[in-house]
């Protein structure tokens, strides 16, 4: 983990951070007077003319200094700070916030879609068909056709994907397209009989569905969660050149957001290729938490995995505990609603679907074994019930749980009740707010409005005290936290109506989210997240104010980003 010795200079000013977090330390003492080593002892950079977010002061700070990586200094300007090779950085008047923080996303499959046919903003089946069709044309006979992030929610006439949409125009190549979510995905005719999927056979894997024709059995095409496996692992894998590729291209599009720190998820099978990118120093951070079947086998892989501390880190390991909304396979408390189209196979259970593993003991004796190699959990839990069954097997394996801040990573959908234990118990919410944008337009007609109200509860977790760490699951959807921060905040869908205001939060209490209480989550809330004296100097020039009541904010880039004091993007005054 990152290193807890702190510089102790800065400057007095009164928080407004509020009381820590529950099982958090409150963050470093500030004295009340500059010290002797800040005036003797110039800077090696100084920020000035900026309107500083600093998640220590009250209002904005317009002077910062950073020597060796760290800040030393944060509030009035400090002539004697500046000597003949201070490199001084000229906000013009512009909001610096700390360095953003994806706390969930997963860089390696994000970066190697970049490279892949992309079908999100597919306007409907003959635009999807016809981009499978043209990048067919670019590929060299039998390989697969790869990518997808399809999403059918938002078409004029919105409809299941099939196997027969693309088989007549995908020839000899097999198919494999994900939806949007990553928890179901299309398979065409060749890539089924590859993976010997038939009318005959085989039966659902456990945790899985294969979708079928309810009169003939004829497999539709669409896998749901663990079915997915019996085709995907038919697709030759990446080398670990190309994953290190992908890696940098989602490194240079993270920092283009201004994201200096990443939880990532990757399966274990990769740390390879993390090694690699340990050994290069990445310009972001990385805080590493694999995939993995059988965690007391990952936990001996992590042991000899060799990263670079504060760079790039093994934290603990993530599990699943249910699927996900738009697929129907997040475990609610109650059914969902009738499905709009009979495509969806009859056998989905009403309520969704549990993982492999967690029925049988298998996912508590995971957990079991993570706790005891020390290694923080992070757990996928989507649906009301999956929640609340995460809450109650982590509150018997934990005995002191909110020190080890186990993390329920989406917690979309909440029964009333769990919300307060999120805060007595000290677990994470660990929440893709841009989540919200895309599911209001349609989550009302799978659960209802009643279910509705506790879903993305920003609001409600935060008033009970709970830690609330934001994200993007990218490539889930897109990376940009502005979105994030927007979505948040105005509770606007992206059909452009308003859903679940009353969950809506501050602007600042966003930004948090994505900083202060993401670093906690990763325990580095004494290094990162905040423009105060001791912090490493990871931080952000934006080109327009997200505290502007009129901004917009598709529109917010940075114009500069540091990492320890050193640019890694754009270019500002000097």
């Amino acid at each position: 983990m990152l290193s807890a010795i702190l510089t102790t200079v800065s400057v007095c000013w009164v928080s407004l951070a509020g009381p820590a977090p529950h099982g958090s330390p409150a963050p470093p003492a500030i004295p009340t007077t500059p010290t002797t080593a800040t005036t003797a002892i110039h800077a090696d950079l100084i920020v000035e003319n900026a309107r500083i977010f600093s998640d220590s002061l009250v209002g904005f700070a317009s002077f910062a200094a950073v020597r060796e990586g760290r800040f030393v200094y944060v509030g009035a300007w400090r002539e004697e700070l500046i000597g003949p090779r201070t490199l001084r950085v000229d906000a013009g008047g512009r909001v610096v916030i700390p360095g953003l923080f994806d706390s969930h996303l997963h860089m390696l499959s994000g970066g190697l879609q970049l490279s892949r046919l992309k079908l999100r903003d597919a306007s409907g089946k003959e635009d999807f068909v016809a981009r499978v069709a043209r990048w067919r044309e670019k590929l060299e006979p039998g390989t697969w056709i790869l990518g997808g992030r399809w999403s059918t929610e938002s078409w004029r006439v919105p409809g299941q994907p099939t196997k027969e949409w693309v088989d007549a125009v995908t020839g000899d190549h097999p198919l494999f397209l994900s939806r949007m979510d990553g928890h179901s995905a299309l398979a065409n005719s060749v890539a089924l009989r590859t993976a010997g999927i038939t009318s005959a056979g085989p039966s659902d894997p456990e945790g899985g569905v294969i979708d079928r024709d309810p009169v003939t059995g004829e497999p539709t095409g669409i896998l749901r969660e663990s079915a997915m496996g019996l085709v995907s692992r038919h697709i030759p894998p990446a080398t670990i050149q190309e994953k290190a590729r992908a890696l940098e291209r989602a490194v240079d599009l993270a920092l283009r957001h201004g994201i200096t720190a990443v939880s990532d998820i990757p399966s274990i099978s990769d740390l390879p290729v993390y090694e690699r990118l340990a050994r290069a120093r990445p310009s972001i951070r990385f805080f590493l938490y694999p995939t993995a079947d059988d965690w007391a086998q990952a936990a001996q892989e992590i042991r000899r995995f060799r990263g670079r501390p504060g760079w790039v880190e093994v934290m603990g390991l993530k599990g699943f505990v249910d699927g996900s909304l738009g697929s129907r396979t997040a475990y609610m408390n109650r059914p969902y609603l009738p499905a709009p189209t009979s495509a969806v196979s009859v056998r989905t259970p009403g309520r969704g679907l549990l993982r492999e593993g967690f029925e049988d003991g298998r996912f508590a004796r995971n957990v079991a074994s993570g706790r005891a190699a020390g290694l923080q959990t992070i757990v996928h839990a989507i649906g009301d019930e999956a929640n609340h069954l995460l809450l109650d097997l982590l509150a018997e394996a934990y005995p002191d749980l909110a020190s080890a801040r186990c993390r329920s990573e989406h917690a979309q959908h909440l029964l009333p009740q769990d919300i307060a234990r999120f805060g007595a118990l000290g677990v994470i919410a660990s929440m893709q707010p841009y989540h919200k944008a895309d599911d209001g337009r349609y989550a009302e007609s799978y659960i209802g409005p009643e279910r509705s109200r506790y879903s993305y509860a920003f609001k409600s977790l935060l008033d009970a005290g709970a830690v609330v760490a934001f994200g993007s699951d990218w490539p889930v959807v897109t990376l940009n936290p502005f979105l994030g921060i927007e979505a948040a905040v105005t509770g606007r869908t992206l059909d452009g109506s308003i859903w679940q205001p009353h969950q809506n939060i501050t602007v600042a209490e966003a930004i948090r989210c994505y900083t202060s209480r993401a670093a906690y989550a990763v325990f580095a809330e004494k290094e990162l997240g905040r423009i105060a004296a001791g912090y490493r100097a990871d931080f952000v020039i934006l080109d327009r104010s997200p505290f502007d009541p009129a901004v917009d904010f598709s529109a917010i880039r940075p114009a500069a980003v540091y990492v320890e004091g050193r640019k890694v993007f754009g270019a500002e005054r000097r």
